[in-house]
């Protein structure tokens, strides 16, 4: 375990150490690379590519639920890598960092340019180590195209994935405590069959550029069922939009109810999902997780105000669960607030992400409704006879908690 006198020097330069090794790899990198492949070509495409791939990023990112980030500067730095070569697509993700249109401090965007850069060309040294071909428009036929093109570019596509995804997850751990485990797998995860369909056009794009002899209009024509796919994500974005501010009412009618529980929705919100984080949950479990602590006092605005016990405060619970539970995007959080009405001395031990939910819960009213401090809180948690796993989830909550007493944690850098 690292000495708690280290953890402020940790801090205070462990971040602009790392941003200034990562620089340093991407400069050997480069070196590398420019050995065993030479510099590109043609200058003539790496700069239409690498103003091309600045457009993308100039474009407002997608996602869809928090699941799946959508962004065409993938496709351009993996299409860069045989057009002209791993060098050239390694400028490539260093101009497209260089003018992202995102304000952020200097030595973020310093951050950004080393890390697409050095991906990209980690990318390319795959695609050559997995028999890519870096003459592309001397092949001929199908099967020399899908064998020294397309099966590569997706091992490229892995590759420039696992390497921007390790980048971040070190610097999210300096800058922003996210244990680098959780970062990395959250990262993995949401990206998804999305980052396979990136390989995937910039296949066809290669293939249109080269042996087609379409040059830079492949991109073009290569992008544009993504263009679709981004408009109908930025329709459910809206649509997303619409239901935050449909949970917002709920919980203002909570509190309109009860104007004693103002500000505990949005706290053991919060509160439970950092714990679901710091357990590991998946992302879809933790988004659950979140909004059952949001609308875990639901209930109170039908049950009528005045009785109190556990049999009150689990109908309640039952009749919030069961208001959620005809509403496809609530589902998930309605069946976690089944989980913890039918926990109790007498009932069934609850789901991890119900027992974390009602931790959360007790712990915010123990703090702020008896004015506990957290050591006499946690204690009496502890006692708790119910209790599902007490080390692991008391431990998630005390990382959690003194995150959130070191007050919001730094952003972290843009990953690409």
């Amino acid at each position: 375990m690292m000495p708690e006198s280290s953890t402020p020097l940790l801090a205070r330069y462990g971040t602009p150490i790392y941003i200034g090794v990562t620089v340093l790899g991407a400069v050997g990198l480069a070196l590398v690379c420019h050995h065993l492949y030479g510099w590109p070509p043609e200058w003539l495409p790496l700069g239409l590519l690498a103003f091309i791939g600045a457009l993308t990023w100039w474009l407002p990112s997608t996602s869809s639920d928090g699941l799946i980030h959508f962004t065409a500067d993938n496709v351009v730095v993996l299409a860069a890598i045989p057009i002209v070569g791993p060098v050239g697509a390694g400028v490539v993700g260093l101009v497209m960092a260089a003018l992202a249109r995102r304000r952020i401090a200097l030595h973020r965007r310093v951050f950004n340019m080393a890390m697409a850069s050095a991906s990209a060309m980690v990318g390319g040294i795959a695609y050559d180590l997995a028999g890519g071909s870096l003459s592309v428009g001397e092949l001929h036929g199908v099967m020399p195209l899908i064998l020294h093109v397309g099966l590569p570019i997706v091992v490229a596509d892995a590759a420039n994935l696992l390497a921007n995804a390790g980048l971040v997850a070190g610097v999210v751990r300096l800058s922003a405590g996210v244990p680098f485990r959780l970062q990395l797998l959250d990262m993995l995860t949401s990206s998804g069959l999305t980052q396979f369909a990136y390989g995937v056009v910039a296949f066809v794009v290669i293939v249109m550029w080269l042996p087609g002899d379409l040059g830079p209009v492949a991109v073009l024509v290569g992008l544009a069922p993504l263009a679709g796919a981004r408009w109908a994500l930025l329709q459910y974005g809206e649509e997303r939009e619409a239901r935050e501010r449909a949970l917002g009412a709920l919980v203002a009618a909570i509190e309109t109810r009860a104007p004693e529980l103002e500000g505990h929705s949005a706290r053991v919100s919060a509160m439970a999902a950092g714990m679901a984080q710091e357990l590991g949950l998946r992302p879809k479990e933790v988004a659950d997780v979140r909004t059952a602590g949001l609308l875990h006092d639901l209930g109170t605005v039908v049950v009528a105000p005045g009785q109190e016990g556990a049999d009150h405060e689990r109908s309640a619970v039952l009749r919030g669960a069961a208001m959620l539970q005809d509403l496809p995007f609530l589902a998930g959080a309605s069946a976690v607030l089944e989980q913890v009405a039918h926990a109790g001395p007498h009932q069934a031990a609850p789901t991890l992400a119900a027992e974390v939910v009602r931790v959360a819960d007790d712990f915010d009213l123990l703090m702020h409704g008896d004015g506990l401090g957290p050591a006499e809180a946690m204690e009496l948690l502890r006692s708790r006879p119910t209790m599902v796993e007490a080390d692991r989830v008391l431990a998630a909550l005390s990382r959690t908690q003194r995150a959130h007493d070191d007050g919001p944690a730094p952003d972290p850098m843009v990953a690409t």
